[in-house]
């Protein structure tokens, strides 16, 4: 199904003003029914007969869908109506079963353009559909702002929590390995803050807007929820003589300054938490071939007795926010551990304790 832009707010109030709102069984009819005219324009009132009772909607209309657009239509409604006079009614493009959870916890109804609903009244009336895709695009958004390149933008406010501005996040993903362009971040900021995960407040007397965590704990999640373990393009197994410690210190020193590399998360789980390992080493590097020239004398390729792997892949997630001894930042191996077996999400509750624990009211210095 090819995605169509969501209609302007114009057309969306149109559908209302010649009674095309529906959600079967219940449709609406729209009536001349506000306080003044400049009302009636913007926040339409619909009569609905339903079993011999006769209820009022007044309509917040939305043309984005994300949780920010309707908790403000929300926030909006319930000062605005005054049931049972008139019930809220949010009608927006798309309205996913999260959102339609939300609405329905309220007791506020919703409609949306693609046949997903609530209407509710209080103690007389429930209706509730969903299921329907959504039919529209986002052209502002990232698909998935949480994979990829995008994610570093997420990981970045669980280091530091607050920014003076988007310019000051590039930066401190700059700082910690990392590259994306400023419109990147942006974009990646602007869903965040449509999901409610971040906030931007203007700082008082001035004209900048300042972006700040507000749940961390969300952020985390959405971020193991849509984690994918990073394309392997190449594998070498092999063997060294040298002890782990002394191994990564020859591997340091060697590494040429155009090859990246890092122990993968689960490499680098002793340096976070106690959970028994395999004696296996297991590294991420960027170019397999000049590390393993580079390595000749230190380790040798083979499948026997082999102790160390080398994983070769493009992909910046994997060494962001790498730590010295080429230990892997603490919430790669948070994602790694969380998305593995059952020991290695028992052992993910110790970092995620820990990735949180400086959050929680936390202020972030800007970087």
């Amino acid at each position: 199904m090819a995605l169509v832009k969501p209609p302007k707010l114009s057309e969306m109030l149109d559908l209302v003003l010649r009674d095309k709102l529906q959600l079967p069984p219940l449709s609406f009819s729209c009536e001349v029914f506000a306080p003044s005219p400049a009302d009636l324009a913007r926040h339409p009132v619909v009569r609905l007969l339903w079993g011999g009772r006769l209820f009022r909607f007044v309509i917040e209309c939305q043309r984005v869908s994300s949780a920010r657009a309707v908790s403000g239509a929300i926030a909006f409604l319930n000062y605005y109506s005054t049931p049972p006079e008139l019930y809220p009614l949010v009608m927006v493009p798309y309205l996913p079963e999260e959102r339609l959870a939300e609405l329905l916890a309220q007791q506020v109804s919703g409609i949306d353009l693609c046949g997903n609903g609530v209407v509710v009244v209080p103690n007389e009336l429930l209706v509730y559909r969903t299921g329907c895709p959504n039919r529209f695009r986002s052209e502002a958004e990232i698909k998935n702002v949480f994979r990829g390149d995008s994610s570093l933008v997420a990981r970045a406010y669980l280091l530091v929590p607050e920014y003076a501005s988007v310019q000051a996040a590039q930066r401190e993903i700059e700082k910690r390995g990392g590259k994306l362009v400023l419109a990147t971040v942006s974009k990646v900021c602007k869903s965040l803050e449509a999901m409610l995960i971040i906030e931007r407040k203007r700082s008082k007397g001035t004209a900048a807007r300042h972006l700040r965590l507000l749940q961390p704990d969300k952020l985390l999640d959405l971020l193991k929820a849509n984690y994918v373990a990073p394309a392997v393009t190449k594998t070498v197994r092999g063997k060294t003589k040298l002890a782990p410690e002394i191994f990564r210190k020859e591997l340091a020193a060697r590494i040429s300054e155009r090859t990246r590399l890092v122990q993968t998360g689960f490499g680098s789980v002793a340096a976070y938490a106690v959970m028994a390992t395999e004696p296996m080493q297991y590294f991420y590097c960027t170019d397999l071939d000049a590390t393993i020239e580079r390595l000749a004398g230190a380790f040798e390729p083979t499948d026997r007795f082999a102790n160390v792997t080398f994983l070769e892949t493009k992909e910046a997630a994997g060494y962001f926010d790498s730590r010295p001894g080429l230990v892997a930042s603490p919430i790669q191996v948070y994602l790694e551990l969380a998305t593995g077996d059952k020991r290695s999400q028992e052992t993910a509750e110790q970092l995620r304790r820990n990735i949180l624990a400086p959050l929680t009211g936390a202020r972030g210095e800007d970087s």
